[in-house]
């Protein structure tokens, strides 16, 4: 009996210790039931409705456009998470967990998801709305519906479009024009290429390796980008590099359907990539320092893996003739993807010390103002 007395009072201390640290972590963290916004709407660079935007911000943050008000885009893309959420995979509706890791948002042009599925910005706001394990409104009708009956709501598109009516293409629409002004690029690495910030000797060795031996560049194009920055995700491609040689998410090859595609991603944007750990579509590396390695050492020779990752020493001193008698073992006149296996998966054979460099020069692509600029903040936190 004693023994319980004891356990009870302990308890009951633990439960009151629990509650008063719940409390003391969630005292900086309360929301307004409706945004407070600035009177003059924040100057959107790549708007020309900053009045759009603004709703377009209110959108992203609200969780009233999933089914049940518990997730919003802002629950996987996190401002102080430099717009991703540092997990694995997501959770969703209902504690349901994304397939996939959640990346950093970059204004980029061309195809987005890492399978390639959405081919624009516009095409990309609806989905994560719609999907049956993110946020679960597939009926934007009745998503429409209930914004209009949101009071605030009415307020912000009538600023916007001149009328109050609420429908999916305006929701649509006012996502896309927020989240085209994600642009967070004035970092050292650009300044460096404009006589501003001197890269250290670490990270000259880095940007080396990055276009030269290491290949980086090949896919990730992030060569000058001039003032504005649009030099950055520009990558429209998909590539297989060579993560395992039997997969489980096909990636765009689960779109096109075509074998050739097993295994390939879309390229993501570098920008921030410092932040926005764990890497890779199914967040397998916690840190970049192995993401390197992975490129160093671990790339799987599969069919399809980009003929950038393979060493093709042994048919360097070759005519073209040579090459193609060499590669068409099956003489059948065209070079298939399966006779390329002859090439192996490369091996960069980084030094310890030109590993760190490589990470290094990634970290030249930081833009710091990604977690304190208030024109992406969320308008319901106090």
């Amino acid at each position: 009996m004693k023994t319980k007395i004891y356990f009870s009072a302990f308890l009951l201390l633990a439960i009151v210790v629990i509650s008063c640290r719940k409390e003391k972590l969630n005292q900086d963290e309360t929301y307004s039931a409706s945004p407070a916004l600035p009177s003059t709407p924040y100057d959107y660079a790549a708007s020309t409705n900053d009045n759009l935007a603004t709703v377009g911000r209110v959108l992203f943050y609200d969780k009233s456009l999933s089914l049940n008000n518990s997730v919003s885009c802002a629950s996987c893309h996190q401002q102080s998470r430099a717009f991703c959420d540092n997990q694995q995979f997501s959770v969703g509706l209902e504690n349901n967990t994304t397939r996939r890791n959640s990346p950093g948002i970059f204004a980029k042009n061309g195809r987005m998801f890492w399978d390639g599925r959405a081919g624009s910005i516009e095409d990309l706001v609806l989905r994560p709305i719609k999907n049956h394990v993110e946020m679960k409104f597939d009926d934007l009708g009745s998503l429409a519906n209930k914004l209009s009956k949101i009071s605030y709501y009415r307020g912000l598109f009538n600023t916007a479009y001149g009328d109050d009516g609420i429908d999916s293409t305006r929701i649509r629409e006012a996502l896309a024009e927020f989240v085209k002004n994600f642009n967070f690029s004035s970092n050292k690495f650009k300044r460096s290429q404009h006589g501003g910030d001197a890269l250290t000797a670490s990270e000259s060795l880095g940007k080396t390796i990055f276009f030269g031996k290491g290949n980086c560049s090949k896919c990730h194009h992030i060569e000058d980008p001039g003032p504005s920055g649009n030099g950055y995700g520009f990558t429209n491609s998909d590539f297989n590099i060579g993560l395992d040689l039997n997969y489980t998410d096909k990636g765009t090859g689960e779109i096109t359907n075509n074998a050739q595609d097993e295994g390939k991603v879309m390229i993501p944007v570098l920008l921030n990539v410092e932040f926005t750990a764990p890497y890779m579509h199914d967040g397998r590396f916690k840190t970049l320092d192995e993401v390197v390695e992975h490129y160093n050492s671990g790339i799987k020779n599969h069919p399809n893996l980009d003929f950038n990752l393979r060493d093709i020493s042994s048919i360097e001193n070759m005519t073209d003739q040579q090459i193609i008698a060499f590669l068409d073992t099956d003489h059948s006149g065209d070079i298939e993807q399966n006779e390329l296996m002859v090439f192996p998966a490369i091996k960069l054979g980084l030094t310890s010390f030109e590993k760190k460099a490589l990470v290094d020069f990634l970290k030249t692509l930081s833009d710091p103002t990604v977690f304190s600029d208030k024109k992406f903040s969320d308008p319901f936190k106090k």
